[in-house]
Formats: C-alpha cells, structure tokens, sequence
C-alpha cells in the first residue's frame, strides 16, 4: 500500500502511526498511516475513524499533503514498532473482521466525536450576572445620579425586598397583652397595608377635643321621637352614623380598655380605607385622604345626626375656613381646608412649620384670610426633594393668629416692617461683599498678603530710605486692614441684629392669642412595612412612641428632633395640633355614656378570665389566684 515518495515522519507522527498500528492489530502499513495522519492534519482521532471506514489517504492529499510540520533534519526511519514501554499492555480487540464492521465503524467515530472539544458561539441562555462592563461605568443609570446615588438605590430596594417578605402580622401571647397602667393601647390592622390609616385613628383619640366631641354624641333614634330616652339608642344601621358609631366604639375602648392593643379590621372596612400597597406612593399622601373623608364622615354626623345637636348647627371639628378679607360669613368664595399641606426641603431658610405656612399662606394673604381656626387643623408634610440633609422642624405649640382676618391688619403692618428689615439685610450683604471683593478676588485677603511681603520679604539691603518706606507702607496695610476689617464686623452685627429683630416681629403679644400645641405625629423611616411607620401621641403629660404593637415612653426632644428618614426622603410627615388646653383640661376623662362603660367593663372581666393563672400570680396557687382574680375585677370597678 502506498503511493509516491512521501517526507519521513516526525517523531510525534512516528507515536500516532504507533498508536494506530496497535490498533489494527499490528498489520498496518507505516506509509498508509502516515498519509491518513497528514491528510486529517495530524488529527489522530479522524485518522482513526477514516482508517475504520477504508480510506487509504491516497485521494486528495493536495499539494502539500508530504510536507510535515517542522520536520527535524535528524528525523529516524519509520518503521513498525511496540507501544512505548509506558504505556500498560492490554489485549487487542480485532476490528477489521468483516461481521458488523461497518457499525462498529460509525460506532467509534461517534464515539470519538462526542468526546471532541467543539468550539464555537455559546447556546446558553444570555444570563445578566455573567455581563462584562468596565467595573467604572454607570450602568443604566438615571441622568444625574452618582455612584454613590445608585449604591444607596440599590441598597434601599434590597431592603424593601426583605421588609416586604418579613411584614407579617405577629400575633402576641394573652398573657402580653395585658395593658400596664395608662400606657396608650396600639392599633392593629391585620393587614399591613392599613397601618396608616390606624395611625390616623390613633392620633385622632389622643386630640382632647375630637376624644369628647366623640364621647357626647348620641345618634338619632331610626323611629319615635327624637327626644327619646338615652337608654333607648341603639347604633345605627346605615352610613354614615354606623362609621362613627364603630369610632365610638373604638375610641370608648382606647380609654377604658386593659388590653395592650385592639384590631381594627372592622373600622378600616367601615370607613372602606384604601391600600398602602406601593413604596413608590407616600404614607402621607394616603394618609391625607383618609383624614379628609374620616373628618367630613364626623363633621356631617355631629351636625345632622345628633340627639344633642336638634338645631343641626355647623360643626367645625376640623374645618379651618378661609376666604378674601372682606367676605361675608355666607359668602360663596369662602372655602372649608381639613388638611393643610405644606411642602418641605425645598428650601433650607423654610425647613420648619412656621415657616413653611408663611411661605404657603402670606403671599396671598390679602386673598385667603382665615375666618375661624377649628379645634384641630393637621398639617401634611409633602417632602419634596431636599436641597440639603436638615430635619424638619416643628414647635411644640404654634400661634395661628398671623393667618387670621381678626389680626389681619396688626400682620399685615408686622410682615411690611420685616419685609423691610429683611431687605435692609440684603443691602448690607451687597455692602459687604463689595467691601471684601473686587472683580472676583478677595480684596482683605490680598491687602493680607501684601502686609506680609513687606514685614517679611521686603529687603532694604542696608538703605535707610528704603527701610523707612517698608515700614510706612506696612503700616498704611495694617491700618486699612484694621479698617476694612472693623467695618465687615460692624456689617455683621447689624445683619444678626436686623435677621434677628425681623424673624421675632410676628412674635407679639397681639399675635399670641389663639395658641394651638401639638398632639401627635407619625413618621415614615423610608421603607416599606409594618414596622417602618411610627407615631407620637401625647398622653396624661408623657410622650409615647408606638411601632406596631409596642408602646414606649420617650421624651420631648425625640418627638421634636426625630432624624429618621432623612436620608430617604422621609421623616414626619402628619402633624396634628389642637388648640391649646389646660393640663386639667387635657388629662380631663371623656364623657362616655354609662351603657359603654358597662360594656368595656364586661370585655375587661372575660379578657382576665381568660388569662393563664400563671400570669395573674406567677408561682402560686389556683385558690389565690381566684382570689386575685376578684380583686382585680374590684379594682376594675374603681377604676370607671
């Protein structure tokens, strides 16, 4: 077998030829391998498999089919040989017996391209964890968010993710639900969607003036007289007196109840509250709209449908009303507000409430006056996007009396002498800066400069003219320095003087009448969940902070400084004030009817019994806790 002269084989082909001898049996022509080697480019496993198929390599060798690769000069004579001495001896299998030789032919070769390495395009599915960019580039990145921006976003959406997996409603034990003095009792919705608006209602009970005008009212009967015995009513079956019904039901039970918390699933469903179920949307927003259509609910049930209210007189529990200066009370252009928004952020000299309300209202002051301050205006803190990283500040009481019509003419005559102060400070800026700068350069700073070259630098080289003219000329700086400087000094003690004098002109007497003190607040940490809104109430003169079922006593500066979601875009973001009462007036105990007495007190009596005796008296006797089962069921009787 064989065909033309053909180059020796090199000694990587002299192995191949080797390897493919053996497997034939040893009866392989050396020339035949060699041509099959190099006509498969010295691919031993295709040389193998068309060997197999009866291919003899004598066909289209092509023109440089005997030229092997880098073929040395001391190349040997090819030749039959044995497997090197390395490799194990095995028995042979004969493949060239005619039976089934073409299949175990296609066999081996599928065999051996299987196992080939295949290069190519990958058919995986494209996985985004695996994309390569340069690890500097902002990827897909919002126009004008920093690296930092986009770390802080991811970091914020991976904790929404674990807080919306994590917000379960945690149910408590019985026995850790026993309510521990005037501790104020936490509202539960089961869902967490309605957290916000439990907060609300919890706010509202600790308002003094919404707890009794809510404890006084008696519905309508639905037939009979209307003067009908207090006895007789019963709660009503249609809106809106079955909403407010259920609120007195709440409320009566927030003040006489001795569980540490109550579901108010009943009440979200009776008022139909909308859901809380996006991050992108803000507590406060949702929270508005509750309040808006809970307080217009109270309102139109005080006025029409109440036993003690026959004369159906106007209500303003939570009406603030307002209108031009000159308005008549049934004038058509005046307006009723429950909510007061105020935007806040946006600018750092306006980053309190007070601040905020003037900048909203006393622009239009000469067209919006108001008339009448209910008992209760809430402020809803729109936070837009902050300019600087400042908390929001609120006072603990806050005088209305600015925005009234009654001293509307006292504010106007007050907001144009601090106009003018607060322009003559604008001038004095101007005066300053062209005092200490001059085409963009700071003057005193090169006055400076020019002192210390000729008391340091300036050399006279031994002429006493020339010494004499150092000296006088850095004494001619020193005196306009000292000067100059003494002037800026005097500038600044005027600007504090006149920043000072204008930011107290609304604070006088004349306009301290009408004083309104804060009542709660309920905050947004920036995140999403049960746990990441929180309120502030005020009650029997303590501070109390409640985060889903725990309450907390805290102290005044927390509730007025608290820094939480400033980072977020967050914070407090529902104020509510009520005007001002007497600490008397205020721990004073609302007039609730004696039938819901009794029925707290009943409630209060099957909650003990169903207490473990355990945790009525730990370590003792079932004997003496019946004992102390009666007296507390004595002490509760005391305590209405």
């Amino acid at each position: 077998m064989g065909g033309g002269n053909i180059m020796p084989a090199t000694p990587q082909e002299a192995q191949d030829i080797e390897m493919l001898n053996s497997m034939m049996g040893g009866s392989l022509d050396p020339a035949h391998a060699l041509r099959l080697l190099r006509k498969h480019s010295n691919n031993l496993e295709k040389a193998a498999a068309a060997l197999l198929e009866g291919d003899t390599g004598e066909d289209d060798l092509g023109a440089y089919a005997d030229m092997p690769n880098l073929e040395p000069l001391d190349t040997a004579t090819v030749g039959p040989r044995t497997p090197p001495p390395s490799r194990p001896e095995k028995p042979v299998i004969d493949l060239t017996k005619d039976d089934d030789d073409n299949e175990l032919a296609r066999a081996l070769q599928a065999s051996l391209e299987d196992g080939m390495t295949t290069f190519g395009p990958s058919n995986r599915a494209p996985d985004p964890n695996w994309a390569m960019v340069p690890s500097n580039a902002e990827v897909s990145a919002p126009s004008g968010m920093s690296q930092d921006d986009q770390a802080m976003s991811r970091a914020i959406e991976a904790s929404l993710s674990a807080a919306i997996g994590e917000d379960l409603y945690e149910e408590q034990p019985l026995e850790e639900r026993v309510r521990k003095g005037h501790t104020p009792i936490a509202l539960r919705p089961t869902s967490s969607d309605f957290v916000y608006a439990a907060l609300v209602l919890h706010a509202l009970f600790f308002v003094p003036q919404v707890r009794n005008a809510i404890a006084e009212w008696l519905p309508k009967p639905e037939s009979g007289p209307s003067e009908a015995n207090v006895a007789s009513i019963v709660p009503p079956r249609a809106s809106p007196g079955m909403e407010v019904w259920s609120l007195l039901e709440l409320f009566a039970n927030m003040d006489l109840a001795r569980m540490s918390e109550l579901s108010v699933d009943a009440l979200m469903n009776a008022f139909l509250a909308q859901r809380w179920e996006s991050p992108a949307e803000r507590p406060g927003d949702a929270s508005a709209r509750f309040y808006e259509k809970l307080a217009s609910t109270v309102e139109y049930v005080l006025q029409y449908d109440n036993l003690q209210n026959p004369e159906h007189k106007p209500t303003r529990l939570f009406s603030l009303h307002y209108g031009p200066p000159d308005a008549e009370p049934d004038d058509p252009s005046r307006d009723s507000l429950r909510c007061m928004k105020v935007t806040v952020g946006l600018n750092p000299e306006a980053n309190d409430l007070v601040s905020s309300l003037a900048a909203d209202l006393a622009p239009d002051l000469t067209k919006s006056l108001c008339y009448a301050t209910p008992p209760l205006p809430p402020y809803d803190a729109a936070v837009g996007r902050r300019s600087e990283r400042a908390t929001f500040k609120y006072p603990k009481s806050v005088y209305l009396d600015q925005f009234m019509k009654e001293s509307y003419h006292i504010a106007d005559e007050k907001r144009a002498e601090q106009r003018r102060l607060l322009q003559e400070v604008k001038d004095l800026e101007t005066k300053k800066k062209q005092l200490l700068h001059h085409n963009d350069k700071d003057t005193l700073a090169d006055l400076q400069s020019s002192l210390y070259y000729y008391e340091h630098v300036a050399e006279s080289d031994g002429d006493p003219a020339r010494t004499e003219e150092i000296r006088q000329t850095a004494e001619k700086l020193k005196q306009i320095i000292d000067r100059v400087t003494a002037e800026a000094k005097a500038i600044d003690t005027s600007i504090s003087k006149l920043t000072a004098e204008a930011s107290n002109m609304l604070d006088c007497p004349e306009l301290r009448k009408h004083r309104y003190d804060l009542r709660a607040v309920i905050v947004h940490d920036g995140l999403f969940g049960r746990s990441h809104l929180y309120s502030y109430v005020k009650y029997k003169g303590k501070w109390w902070k409640t985060v889903d079922y725990t309450v907390s006593e805290v102290n005044e500066d927390m509730v007025l400084n608290d820094p939480t979601g400033l980072h977020l875009g967050a914070g407090p973001y529902f104020l509510l004030y009520s005007r001002g009462m007497t600490e008397e007036e205020e721990d004073a105990r609302a007039p609730w009817q004696e039938s819901f007495k009794d029925s707290v007190k009943h409630n209060n009596r099957m909650f003990f019994e169903q207490l473990p005796p355990r945790s009525r008296v730990a370590g003792r006797g079932p004997k003496l806790a019946s004992v102390v089962t009666a007296r507390l069921h004595d002490a509760l009787g005391a305590y209405y």
